[in-house]
């Protein structure tokens, strides 16, 4: 006797559950276990599990069905599939073969009729984690810290607590910071918790740019385990549990100046646009900026090619005239997340950190981004 199991959904459901949780799947994996969207089917419900051993993604979805069963098929002939059809009802009948763990999955639609291989698996042992720490979290505020912190985070392996983003929680407080060594970013929010002692945490930034794909909802839910190895985002019906990083983050506050005596407010639209311009015009993409009086002058060259170019802005300026040099895309980004219309700048010397936030005073406690200078020949 052949075990059968059988299914009803739609097309678009199934579609857009199986593209969530195949975003836990890497693009290039050498261990077959991690290739597979695994599907636990019981009466009138399906759970879609994907995972890379470090971070996995769960989502529900009703279905017609009065059957129970486990199965696994390959992520990418299943998206493959789906992403190639048309919203429409669709039955998916899995067969076993006999004395195997290998079967068949035959999906009919009005309009044909596929087959793709699957295999059977035992139900998966979940160990429970016990998550001391939970925030409810806006969407659009998480979206808002994500994007803010996500650009500075470090791509450099030997350095891995960098390569995420650090979580502060304190009262109903929340500071997310990132560096990757030449510049950093701080960035905080109010939240509607209150932890009464500061925690700390770095999440991955890779967990975090799969977060913001899949936070589509009002809210998410965001739990911190008992040993702080674990951190758990819910969005609606879709689950995210990843593997936080263990390794102890710099101390970013030793870094951030506090004597600075020269200060310049701007618009920020007008200088992104000249340093967007200016920066091309040099070979090795940095550029030099001097202040005096209210005049501030971008400027760059490259000599190999006898390229040059020099541009001239206004601005509100309290300080002794100064010359700094920049790398021009660390600017550029700087400034891009920056919302507010006009922004200050505070900066001290020419190897000094120099700090970008916006000039409303209310507003520059919230976001603020430093960025090192590089040498310049005069």
């Amino acid at each position: 006797m052949l075990e059968q199991m059988k299914l009803t959904s739609s097309i678009r459901q199934l579609q857009d559950a199986v593209s969530k949780v195949a975003q836990a799947i890497p693009s290039k994996t050498i261990d077959a276990r991690f290739d597979n969207v695994h599907l636990s089917i019981e009466p009138g419900s399906l759970t879609l599990f994907a995972t890379d051993g470090e971070l996995s993604i769960t989502a529900h979805s009703s279905v017609e069905t009065s059957d129970t069963g486990n199965i696994g098929i390959k992520a990418r002939t299943l998206q493959d599939f789906l992403k190639s059809m048309y919203d429409t009802s669709v039955v998916f009948l899995i067969e076993r073969q006999e004395i195997s763990d290998h079967g068949t999955v035959h999906i009919t639609t009005d309009k044909g009729k596929y087959k793709i291989p699957c295999q059977f698996e035992s139900k998966t042992e979940k160990h429970e984690k016990s998550y001391d720490i939970s925030l409810e979290l806006q969407t659009s505020e998480l979206q808002d810290l994500i994007q803010k912190t996500i650009f500075a985070c470090s791509v450099d392996g030997m350095r891995p607590a960098m390569m995420g983003v650090l979580f502060e929680l304190e009262g109903s407080v929340i500071t997310a910071v990132s560096t990757d060594g030449h510049r950093l970013v701080r960035c905080r929010k109010a939240s509607s918790s209150d932890i009464a002692e500061k925690q700390k945490i770095v999440v991955p930034a890779r967990v975090l740019s799969i977060v913001q794909k899949l936070a589509q909802t009002e809210s998410v839910t965001m739990s911190i385990d008992a040993d702080r190895r674990f951190v758990r985002f819910i969005c609606d019906n879709i689950v995210l549990d990843a593997s936080l990083i263990v390794e102890p983050y710099p101390n970013y506050d030793a870094v951030i100046p506090v004597e600075h005596d020269k200060y310049l407010v701007i618009n920020r639209s007008v200088f992104y646009d000249s340093v967007r311009r200016v920066g091309r015009f040099s070979s090795i993409g940095d550029i030099k900026i001097v202040i005096e009086g209210e005049i501030l002058r971008v400027m760059a060259e490259n000599t190999n090619e006898g390229e040059a170019a020099q541009e001239e802005l206004t601005a509100a300026y309290t300080g002794d005239d100064i010359t700094i040099g920049f790398n021009s895309r660390f600017i550029e980004a700087a400034l891009s997340h920056l919302d507010d219309e006009m922004i200050r700048i505070e900066l001290k010397s020419p190897t000094t950190a120099v700090i970008f936030k916006p000039s409303k005073e209310e507003e520059d406690e919230k976001l603020m981004i430093l960025v090192m200078p590089v040498r310049i020949n005069n």
